[in-house]
């Protein structure tokens, strides 16, 4: 699990300073941080795992492929999810055959040494650091492309004349980026904790609270769908993360 883990801490750190570093620094510079932040870090799963050089090398392939695929600013240009629905795809799908190739092909010897003590294992640590970054400004961005996918912004609706008018919808729950990064982890630590009754009112919380909302905006809006799909979607990462923490155990 540990080129996972390396896999998804620089996907989710580099995603986080691309977001931090839009507009301020040249592209050149934020493209020569991001390569430095992907050696840093392949060199420490390099030297954790004991797997081949080679292997560990090829983890940069799932990285490109998301940061080339995956739009992390909230004003980039929309992408269909036809476009970056099969990349991302081949993201997950490339990463999980590097995590099985490099259980496989690693040497135990040439593993780096810890102290037993820990209360938990190195892998175990590393994956859960790798998995909070994701659950930020990456899962975020899986969560936009599943928005645009059901059609969020501009909609033409039937006029009381019978003529189709633009109605174009004001951004929405502005709150969910903060809230879901949040909730995706309380909720994956839960899950890991075994604290199933606890997780499962943090769901009905949410809906709860968001209630009034979808209730008042009924009529015109979307506000329900915009949340039914959000949610879903940040629910499915945060029980897949959890699963991958469970077998890190």
């Amino acid at each position: 699990m540990l080129l996972l883990a390396a896999i998804l801490t620089i996907v989710g750190a580099g995603d986080a300073l691309r977001v931090l570093l839009r507009g301020r620094v040249p592209t050149a510079a934020g493209v020569a941080g991001l390569a430095s932040l992907a050696l840093i870090v392949l060199w420490g799963a390099f030297l954790m795992s004991g797997s081949p050089w080679w292997l560990t090398a090829l983890c940069l392939l799932p990285v490109l492929i998301w940061f080339l695929s995956v739009p992390v600013a909230e004003d980039a240009p929309g992408r269909s999810i036809r476009t970056a629905g099969p990349r991302v795809l081949g993201f997950l799908l490339l990463a999980a055959v590097l995590t099985v190739l490099g259980e496989e092909l690693a040497e135990p010897t040439d593993r780096l040494s810890f102290p037993e003590r820990w209360p938990f294992s190195p892998e175990f640590a590393v994956l859960a650091v790798g998995i909070g970054l994701f659950h930020g400004v990456s899962a975020n961005a899986l969560v936009r492309l599943a928005l645009r996918a059901e059609g969020r912004g501009s909609r033409q609706r039937t006029g009381r004349n019978g003529q189709d008018a633009l109605l174009v919808e004001r951004p929405q729950l502005k709150g969910g980026r903060w809230i879901g990064p949040l909730e995706r982890i309380a909720l994956t630590g839960l899950l890991v904790a075994g604290a199933y009754p606890v997780a499962a009112g943090l769901i009905a919380a949410k809906g709860i609270v968001r209630f009034p909302e979808m209730q008042e905006d009924r009529a015109e809006g979307n506000k329900a769908e915009y949340f039914l799909v959000g949610s879903f979607v940040s629910w499915t990462m945060a029980i897949l993360c959890a699963g991958l923490l469970w077998t890190a155990l």
